[in-house]
């Protein structure tokens, strides 16, 4: 016997889960930060509203002249309610919306489409230039506190020291210009690219 809890889930979450995954594919497409609460919360929604069109669906074709009920019975949604669930997911995996089934098998991995109109960075694509650009900031901001450190000891210090720390100040500070250099190149370079 199929306990009320697998019912419920079967009936009430999954066939709109599926739905809701196959039209929104993309992860963090329903929202930034609650993406997955968007999913599930939708997904009992939708499951409602399907079961609600396959009833007046069934209803349209009026009573069984064999048993005079209704079509609207358990033994009909069922299987309708698989059909769909089964229907969604294969939809889902389609439009890539389950790339870890990669993991399961290479050739069952697939990635949503890039929305041609997103800036959002599709990391399987650019990832070393993210990379790149990542380093280059982390290099940049510790170059900053290098030269501020050997600024702050210049004036704490006196004769060769100062000129010492004076000195590498200025080797760091031209380091400094040319990752802002290239940092601005890299810039224009994505702009380009995006617009």
């Amino acid at each position: 016997m199929i306990d009320i809890l697998t019912v419920m889930v079967a009936v009430f979450f999954l066939p709109g889960f599926f739905l809701v995954n196959a039209l929104y594919p993309r992860k963090g497409e329903l929202d930034k930060d609650y993406d997955m609460l968007y999913r599930l919360i939708m997904g009992i929604v939708m499951s409602v509203v399907i079961v609600i069109l396959v009833g007046f669906v069934l209803n349209a074709f009026g009573r069984d002249p064999d048993t005079g009920k209704g079509y609207f019975r358990a033994e009909l949604i069922w299987p309708i309610m698989i059909f769909l669930t089964v229907f969604f997911f294969i939809a889902g995996w389609y439009r890539g919306a389950y790339p870890v089934l990669g993991k399961v098998h290479r050739s069952l991995m697939r990635f949503p489409r890039r929305d041609p109109q997103s800036v959002i960075v599709d990391l399987k694509e650019e990832k070393g230039t993210v990379m790149a650009f990542r380093e280059l900031s982390e290099e940049r901001e510790s170059l900053r506190k290098r030269i501020k450190d050997y600024e702050r000891r210049s004036r704490n210090q006196t004769g060769d020291m100062r000129k010492r720390s004076e000195k590498l100040a200025v080797k760091l500070q031209k380091k400094l210009e040319k990752v802002d250099e290239e940092l601005s190149i890299m810039e224009e370079k994505r702009a380009s690219e995006l617009y």
